[in-house]
């Protein structure tokens, strides 16, 4: 698997079962995944790590992540993962890039909490009185603020490609097609979005 690495679901927290014992539940559309600690590990290094920032995520990374953290044949998990549809991989191109972006969309996490007079470009997301979780660049915060509202994130790209082209310009969505996945891999790696399947007619 090539490119980058994109985690699906909605964590819904630790089960335990007689028969499996503690098992971490991903949600993702209407079935719940069971992940054992090791897979669940590697999940959620799927999503990233703050130094990255809007960088590439890949399956080299999470392995290197895996490795330190103690984490025994992450290749392979990751494998099993995108088997199950909890994790995705997204090649660095604009077809299969294309594909990812038409059969997923993302929901957010905390709430906005405004910005600073120090700092008016940056919007802080989080939870009232408990602090804030990241601060957003414009872009960003728009993605937060509106990709919920899209039923895949292909409509996020052809909403920024409208709005940020120059007059008489014309701009396709794949043309923003990085930029969207940069700013998604910065929200999910913060903890401010997650991913799901889009929705089916």
């Amino acid at each position: 698997m090539k490119g980058d690495v994109f985690p699906i679901g909605h964590y819904g927290g630790v089960r335990t079962t007689e028969d499996e014992g503690p098992v971490h539940v991903v949600r993702v559309g209407w079935h719940q995944h069971r992940l054992s600690e090791d897979a669940f590990g590697v999940w959620v290094l799927s999503h990233g790590v703050a130094e990255t920032g809007k960088g590439h995520w890949t399956v080299d990374d999470v392995a290197g992540q895996a490795e330190e953290a103690g984490l025994t044949d992450a290749r392979a998990q990751l494998e099993d993962l995108v088997a199950k549809g909890v994790v995705a991989g997204v090649p660095d191109n604009p077809v299969h890039a294309t594909q990812f972006v038409r059969s997923h969309r993302m929901d957010v996490l905390f709430v906005g909490l405004g910005n600073t007079p120090d700092r008016p470009d940056g919007h802080a997301v989080g939870i009232p009185g408990m602090g804030t979780a990241a601060i957003l660049d414009p872009d960003c915060y728009e993605l937060w603020q509106w990709g919920s509202v899209a039923p895949t994130l292909w409509h996020s790209c052809e909403v920024r490609a409208t709005v940020t082209a120059e007059l008489g310009q014309t701009l396709e969505p794949v043309d923003v097609l990085g930029e969207i996945l940069g700013d998604l891999r910065y929200l999910i790696t913060h903890g401010c979005v997650y991913l799901d399947v889009a929705a089916t007619s």
